[in-house]
């Protein structure tokens, strides 16, 4: 088999694009024609059920910004979020008794409606910072990605509860941008930029407010649909997920091989190559691809050299090197400057 191997194909649910058109509602832009416009056929969003492919959902969500000319996309867009913007997820955290439930059910179900940012929470005294995370295999991503998953997140919260909440501090890992209004408007706090992490950070008191419109039995059907959405998409990629899972626990491992994968599967070599074979995955080229996509995040985030040696495995510096100018054409060093954040619009 030839060509390169994601762990997971990235996706995206298009009802997530509701929030986006109705903000291009409200500037009276023709959605459809704005579809046909960038070659997006407009009867492909339309199916509540479908999953994009991210480049997909990047190509309209970066399109719309242009389109637009707006440079606050993503928070505006964040601002037109709804329950059913978040498709079952949304009715879901809507039926909860408190927010901290909702928040439970949204890092449980979350991949309904994508897989390219999870929500990691870490708790820290009497606060809750909520870090975003993308997969290692994440193709580049604007400001407006991250801007409008958390623009959204803090727009549901104040939905769900009718309460003014307020975010304690915001961080983006891009440069300032020339005007910070409308991060202050949107957020009503500090928010600092060329941080670690794209993260908000609320009061962990915020947990404890009722949801509104809770509703014990709505919630348990909700959620009956969601745990059953979820096992028929768990069952398309079953052992590509769980061997990307045993591979990025074991990375700093430099003698990984499939042999011990499938001693940890508790199944044979050759069982594990016919089920990985039959989900179009061949498991060297799935520990390749795992491992150039970290590298090149890595880099992105400023890591030595010797640390992603380390952390992916390799014998030394010189090996990963070596590696990566393989993979990629170009060395470490020059990928890091091609990739500087200031390079990312």
């Amino acid at each position: 088999m030839s060509g390169t191997i994601t762990p997971e194909p990235i996706t995206v649910s298009v009802t997530v694009l509701t929030q986006m058109f109705l903000y291009l509602s409200s500037l009276n832009v023709d959605i459809d024609a704005f579809l046909r416009s960038i070659g997006v056929d407009p009867q492909m969003v339309k199916c509540a059920d479908t999953q994009l492919p991210i480049e997909t959902y990047l190509h309209i969500q970066e399109s719309a910004a242009e389109y637009t000319k707006d440079p606050y996309f993503g928070l505006h867009m964040g601002e037109f979020a709804e329950a059913g913007s978040w498709s079952i997820l949304g009715y879901m955290m809507m039926n909860c008794k408190t927010l901290g439930e909702a928040f439970e059910k949204s890092g449980r179900y979350m991949r309904i409606i994508g897989n390219l940012i999870e929500g990691r929470a870490k708790i820290q005294f009497n606060k809750v910072k909520v870090i975003l995370d993308t997969p290692p295999h994440a193709p580049k991503m604007s400001r407006h990605c991250f801007e409008s998953t958390i623009a959204s997140s803090i727009r549901m919260m104040r939905n769900l509860t009718g309460v003014e909440i307020n975010p304690l501090k915001v961080t983006f890992i891009y440069p300032q941008p020339e005007s910070t209004v409308e991060y202050e408007r949107v957020f009503h706090c500090p928010v600092l930029f060329e941080q670690k992490e794209n993260s908000f950070t609320l009061d962990i008191r915020v947990g404890s407010i009722p949801i509104r419109m809770a509703n014990p039995t709505l919630l348990a059907h909700f959620e009956q649909y969601a745990q059953d959405f979820l096992i028929e998409m768990e069952r398309k990629h079953e052992y590509t997920r769980c061997v990307t899972k045993i591979i990025l626990a074991h990375l700093d491992d430099e003698s990984l091989s499939i042999e011990k994968v499938a001693r940890e599967l508790a199944v044979s070599v050759r069982t594990l190559q016919n089920r990985l074979e039959t989900e179009g995955v061949v498991f060297s080229e799935l520990l390749k691809e795992i491992r150039e996509q970290l590298a090149k995040k890595y880099l992105r985030e400023n890591y030595t050299v010797e640390q992603i040696t380390y952390l992916l495995g390799f014998s030394e510096p010189s090996v990963f090197r070596k590696a990566f100018k393989k993979w990629l054409g170009v060395t470490p060093r020059e990928y890091r400057e091609l990739s500087l954040p200031q390079n990312i619009p």
